[in-house]
C-alpha cells in the first residue's frame, strides 16, 4: 500500500469517483463552512442508535452513518459496502483490508476543505507535516548528490560524552533532538538570535547541536557548551554532581521558552518599527 490507498479503493475511485469523498469530507468531517457545520449538526448521526459519537463512519458508498464497531461492522457486512470515512479525523477505510488507507489525491482534497474550514473559523490551521512544494521537488531532483535517509541510516544518531555524572543531561538531550517538531524547526534554521553574543544564547548552542547531530558524523558529541550555559541560566543546576534528569529537562525548556519568546518580541518590535 503506497500514496495511491489500496487496490479496493482503486476499485471504488473507478466505479464511483471522488465526488462522494469530497461532499462527505467538506460537510461531516471538515465542515468548511456555517451551512456544513448545521449540516452536520442535524444529520450526523448513527443510522441504528442515533447517537452523535464519539467516533463516526460515513458509509461512501450510499452516505449511511454509524457507529465506529458493531454498528458500521453491521452496515458492511449486509452490502457489502468496504469504503468509510473515518468523521473525526477524515480518515479512510477500508474494510476489505481491515485498515485505515492513504491516498494523495484524497489528502489534497482534505486539505483544501481544512483550509476552508479555518477561514471559515477565523482560526489558524492545525499543525501539518511538511511535504515538498512543486518548486522544492525540482531543486531536489536538479540537485541529486545529497545525503539519503533510508531505514538503515545513521543520520541523527550520535554517542553523547558523559562529563563526569552528566547521564541525566544526556538522556534529554536525545530525547528533545529526536523530538520531530523541535527538529524541523531547527533544522529549518527559523531561529534568529537577537542577542548581542551567540555564544551566550542557549537557543543558537541548541540549533547548532541539532546541525552535529544531522551532519553525518558518527563520532560522540561533548556537550561542554550547552552543560555551561544551562549553569549560567539555572544556577542550582551548577556542578558536576549527580541531578534530577526530569527538573534539568523542565529547566532547559524554560530556558529555551524564555529565550525563543525574547526573540520573537524583539523581531516583532523591529519589524513594527520599520
Amino acid at each position: 500500500m503506497g500514496d495511491t490507498g489500496c487496490v479496493h479503493f482503486a476499485a471504488y475511485v473507478k466505479e464511483y469517483g471522488y465526488d462522494s469523498y469530497s461532499v462527505v469530507h467538506a460537510y461531516f468531517s471538515a465542515c468548511i463552512n456555517k451551512d456544513a457545520r448545521r449540516r452536520k449538526a442535524l444529520s450526523c448521526l448513527c443510522y441504528k442508535c442515533g447517537s452523535s459519537g464519539p467516533q463516526l463512519y460515513s458509509c461512501l458508498h450510499c452516505i449511511y452513518f454509524a457507529c465506529k464497531g458493531t454498528h458500521i461492522n453491521e452496515h458492511y457486512k449486509h452490502t457489502k459496502h468496504f469504503m468509510a470515512l473515518e468523521l473525526c479525523y477524515g480518515m479512510l477505510y477500508c474494510y476489505q483490508c481491515r485498515d485505515f488507507i492513504y491516498h494523495s489525491k484524497c489528502q489534497a482534497i482534505a486539505e483544501r476543505h481544512l483550509r476552508c474550514e479555518a477561514r471559515s473559523l477565523d482560526k489558524s490551521l492545525s499543525w501539518r507535516p511538511w511535504s515538498p512544494s512543486r518548486l522544492e521537488i525540482d531543486l531536489l531532483l536538479k540537485n541529486p548528490k545529497r545525503r539519503h535517509v533510508t531505514a538503515l541510516t545513521s543520520i541523527g544518531l550520535r554517542g553523547l560524552l558523559n562529563l563526569g555524572s552528566t547521564c541525566f543531561m544526556n538522556c534529554i538531550v536525545q530525547a528533545l533532538i529526536h523530538t520531530p517538531l523541535l527538529r524541523d524547526y531547527f533544522l529549518a534554521e527559523l531561529h534568529e538570535c537577537t542577542t548581542k553574543t551567540a555564544a551566550k544564547c542557549l537557543v543558537c548552542e541548541v540549533s547548532r547541536l541539532f546541525q552535529e547531530f544531522y551532519s553525518g558524523a558518527r563520532g560522540p558529541l561533548s556537550l561542554h557548551r550547552l552543560l555551561h550555559l544551562i549553569w549560567n541560566h539555572a544556577r542550582h543546576l551548577a556542578g558536576y554532581e549527580q541531578q534530577d534528569a526530569h527538573e534539568f529537562f523542565i529547566a532547559t525548556l524554560d530556558v529555551l521558552h524564555r529565550h525563543c519568546k525574547i526573540s520573537m518580541t524583539e523581531l516583532a518590535a523591529n519589524a513594527a518599527a520599520a
